[in-house]
């Protein structure tokens, strides 16, 4: 009776062990996408000496890892060059010119992690490689990221899954990127942009 008695209380406890480490495990989101894009924004801000613009896109796409428990995760983000909508069709032609930010060549602005360290309550800071016009440099950006497990709110809120959201905003200069600003946008188009986002993914 007593083999019996110990080997069930060890079955009881290898079986919390294991659902624990289930729980625990990090969890894979896909960035929404189709009749929800419209809740992803990426946009760019440019404020030069005789102009103010900011170019602003749904189209947001990535894949992330993130452990509710630890509190840790990566990931990758990648938003379309040739959606960005500055509010002007010739300044967009202009952008996506080979010039400026080539979209036909370069069809994608990425962002992969390399390293997620938590701040304090749901800011982090995030290190990954940023890539533009086909250069990457590697920077290190304030984050948010919001996370809820799936029930009612979320449901109520359109989502299939567990729910994250990350948003950050930072500053880059173009011409490390290989973006040169023209003459004739001179005074217009700020070397130093404000490269935003804000982005729902889920498990489901």
């Amino acid at each position: 009776m007593e083999m019996k008695s110990l080997s069930r209380s060890l079955m009881i406890i290898g079986l919390g062990i294991a659902a624990a480490m289930t729980w625990a495990a990090p969890k894979t989101f896909t960035v929404v996408g189709e009749k929800l894009s419209y809740r992803n924004v990426a946009s760019v801000e440019s404020v030069a000496e005789f102009e103010t613009f900011v170019g602003r896109t749904n189209n947001v796409s990535g894949k992330l890892s993130y452990d509710p428990a630890k509190k840790t995760g990566s990931g990758m983000f990648s938003v379309d060059v040739a959606s960005i909508d500055t509010g002007i069709p010739l300044r967009n032609e202009h952008m996506r010119s080979p010039d400026w930010l080539n979209a036909a060549k370069y069809p994608s602005i990425k962002f992969e992690s390399t390293k997620v360290a938590k701040a304090s309550g749901d800011d982090y800071k995030v290190t990954g490689k940023l890539t533009i016009k086909g250069k990457s440099k590697v920077i290190t950006v304030p984050a948010r990221i919001r996370y809820r497990a799936e029930g009612e709110a979320t449901k109520k809120a359109g989502f299939n899954g567990d729910v994250i959201q990350i948003s950050s905003s930072f500053k880059i200069k173009l011409s490390e990127f290989g973006v040169v600003i023209p003459q004739m946008a001179g005074g217009k188009v700020s070397d130093t942009v404000t490269i935003s986002l804000s982005a729902y993914a889920t498990t489901k």
